[in-house]
């Protein structure tokens, strides 16, 4: 199908702003308008039918909720679990196009495009686009007002800028609070006449917010304390990025975006997460340093309207086979 300014798409979301997110910015690298609404499961049974009636190609409306929408759509796009039955569904009912993203596990691959990245271990097929990060989109107006609004918190100096974003404990992993100690050491130690500036994230341990009020800090922020999000404005600005290796999201944002290099963080107590896959797969094409193996900058970064163009030929693919 011919994705335009005419084409409208229904993302249903699950609540998870890391899931609807990045199919909002599917969307917007296609250029197409879209309508978000909710969508769950009415019960635990119900979730658990879907994958039995799915693998069966039996589609019951009955098995979920959804918020209202009006209108004719040409694609129903999703991600997350909680939503890809209902894609499916819906995308019958309104005679459109179905998108899963991210790795649809437990239902059948058979919608029209499905958007994966490398490190969920995509099956190779035909309708599969593999991407090498999360999807995102940062509105160049957006970007230069988020910039501003941090410049108002930290005006410019002639001083280069490193910037640390630090997440937290996830569901596979807990961050090492005495790892993200030394290698904040480190850092200090190596900085040599640039700034220093730091956020932290929902996730971040007390212990390590605790520990970054003692240190010589240019610009702090911390999450707990307030919640705003300085990382578009870091992106934009630093020379030099250090992330840690727990949030895919956040590592998607940072090499595809801004000019900076961008080095990792290990210091969750666990190695074997989707997280560390992933990470060791952006080391290995250049895209990230590890911080501590000795590698050189990584300034390569990725260009995200490469993926639009596959979709597109992909959706267009699927039409012309039907």
């Amino acid at each position: 199908m011919n994705c335009s300014v005419t084409t409208r798409a229904l993302i249903l979301s699950d609540g998870r702003p890391g899931h609807f997110n990045q199919s909002i910015a599917l969307c917007r690298l296609l250029g197409v308008s879209f309508e978000v609404v909710e969508v769950s499961f009415r019960s635990s049974l119900a979730r658990g039918l879907s994958h039995l009636f799915d693998f069966f190609g039996m589609h019951f409306p009955s098995l979920f909720w959804v918020g209202d929408f009006e209108g004719e759509f040409q694609l129903v796009v999703s991600a997350g679990s909680r939503t890809y039955y209902a894609n499916k569904v819906l995308a019958a009912q309104l005679g459109a196009r179905s998108v899963a993203v991210l790795a649809p596990r437990g239902y059948r691959w058979d919608y029209d495009c499905l958007v994966i990245p490398e490190y969920d271990e995509a099956v190779t097929m035909p309708q599969v686009v593999s991407i090498p990060v999360n999807l995102s989109y940062m509105d160049e107006q957006l970007t230069v007002e988020r910039v501003a609004a941090f410049r108002k918190r930290h005006p410019a100096s002639e001083k280069l800028a490193w910037g640390v974003i630090i997440g937290g404990d996830s569901s596979s992993a807990s961050m090492d609070v005495g790892k993200m100690s030394a290698l904040l050491d480190r850092i200090e130690l190596i900085r040599d006449g640039v700034e220093l500036w730091v956020t932290t994230s929902p996730r971040t341990p007390v212990a390590v917010e605790t520990d970054l009020r003692k240190r010589s800090i240019d610009f702090l922020h911390l999450y707990s304390e307030e919640a705003y999000n300085p990382i578009p404005a870091f992106v934009q600005l630093c020379d030099r990025l250090f992330v840690t290796g727990d949030s895919t999201a956040m590592l998607s944002e940072c090499v595809t975006a801004g000019t900076s290099s961008v080095d990792v963080l290990q210091v969750a107590k666990m190695t074997k997460a989707k997280q560390h896959r992933f990470v060791r797969f952006l080391a290995d094409r250049g895209l990230v340093a590890i911080f501590g193996e000795g590698d050189g900058p990584a300034m390569e970064k990725v260009d995200l309207s490469e993926v639009a163009a596959q979709v597109r030929e992909c959706l267009a693919l699927r039409e012309s086979l039907t």
